[in-house]
């Protein structure tokens, strides 16, 4: 209970209750156990409800990312949290005494556990997609409850205050997105920290058989399932099919997912791809009824070709297959897209500087025997 009116009176009155932390007694261990912990566990939970209870919405399908996977990333979050709080404690005892005050490990603790609450507390809504962009509005109000609270922990001369809020203020700026540098690296081994689309089946070493290809385009018509398909693997682990680099780009995850009885079943491959900016996405759908799940497919399907000065947009049937592009000026982003026999969808998109050819070229890179290998492990 007295947590809970701790982060009520923060959020509520957080002047008024910055003076009566500045009178308490409490030791850092006591107030990262009693307070810091607690609060960190609400996002840390939040995470792995939204990803892996929960699922994610994408393509038309419900994905749970493995729980496993995720309940080790919301445990880094959780250190790291906990573990920043305890390093900008330094920081702010260390940029005490150069705005004329005296340094108190154990004030600039406090400043430092209670300023986070908002964001904290606002960690919640990681379990709705929908309103995570109100997240940032926590973490916005736990700057401000450490700009308020800043001089009246740690007691700078009054000529110097609003200079130490400041400065404090930028400073957990920093440490916030040096933390977040580190929790990136840290999880690249097994993709993104906190995926927007969590991965079917994380990165590991790539399967026996693997390509390792450049990625450069055939001279088919994109229409045409050409043979030569990268990474044929047949077999239980179908994360071979997507070769080492596309379009130049090194693979930084891949996964797949099968669904529905044997010679039914609907096989997804999706795969990531990046080199600085540059980024590309590719996902493999073979299925009796993709064509129906993505909208389009069998002799009804319309043709367009739509541009403008801010792109185009593009669907037309060549050499059998069905072929959908898009491009924005804008964000230079886009898609290539390719249906083959109604069975076979292989899309690529991306942006950071890919070309509408490269994207283009990595389709064509899937043909007939991706088309063979799919439909055998159906």
């Amino acid at each position: 209970m007295a947590t809970l009116r701790r982060v009520a009176n923060l959020l509520i009155a957080p002047a008024a209750e910055w003076t009566v932390i500045d009178r308490e007694e409490v030791t850092p261990r006591r107030l990262a156990l009693t307070y810091v912990a607690p609060l960190a566990l609400i996002p840390a939970a939040a995470i792995i409800v939204a990803l892996a209870l929960l699922g994610v919405q994408a393509g038309g399908q419900l994905h749970r990312a493995p729980l496993l996977d995720v309940s080790i990333s919301a445990a880094l979050f959780f250190a790291l949290t906990i573990g920043g709080v305890f390093v900008f404690a330094w920081m702010v005892d260390w940029l005490a005494s150069r705005f004329g005050a005296a340094r108190n490990y154990r004030q600039a603790f406090k400043l430092s556990a209670y300023s986070i609450t908002a964001a904290m507390v606002a960690g919640i809504l990681a379990m709705a997609p929908a309103l995570q962009i109100f997240a940032l509005l926590g973490a916005t109000y736990s700057l401000y409850l450490l700009f308020l609270g800043a001089p009246r922990l740690m007691h700078p001369p009054d000529k110097s205050a609003i200079n130490f809020s400041i400065v404090t203020t930028l400073a957990a700026i920093l440490l916030a997105l040096v933390v977040g540098l580190v929790a990136m690296v840290a999880a690249a081994p097994s993709g993104n920290l906190f995926p927007g689309l969590p991965r079917l089946s994380l990165f590991d070493a790539p399967a026996p058989g693997a390509a390792t290809g450049n990625g450069s385009a055939g001279s088919a018509s994109p229409g045409v399932l050409t043979p030569g398909a990268p990474g044929v693997v047949l077999g239980s682990d179908l994360r071979g099919a997507s070769p080492q680099t596309l379009a130049g780009l090194n693979r930084v995850s891949a996964g797949f997912e099968r669904q529905g009885l044997p010679g039914q079943r609907t096989i997804r491959l999706e795969a990531e791809y990046r080199s600085g900016a540059k980024h590309l996405s590719l996902q493999i759908v073979y299925s009796p009824s993709i064509a129906q799940a993505i909208g389009f497919g069998g002799p009804a399907t319309s043709e367009y070709a739509r541009e403008t000065a801010d792109g185009y947009s593009r669907r037309m049937r060549v050499d059998g297959a069905i072929i959908a592009s898009e491009w924005d000026v804008s964000s230079q982003t886009g898609s290539y897209a390719r249906l083959a026999e109604d069975r076979l969808y292989v899309r690529v998109s991306g942006g950071g500087g890919v070309t509408a050819a490269e994207m283009q070229a990595a389709v064509e890179l899937f043909g007939r025997e991706t088309l063979a290998q799919f439909a055998a492990e159906s």
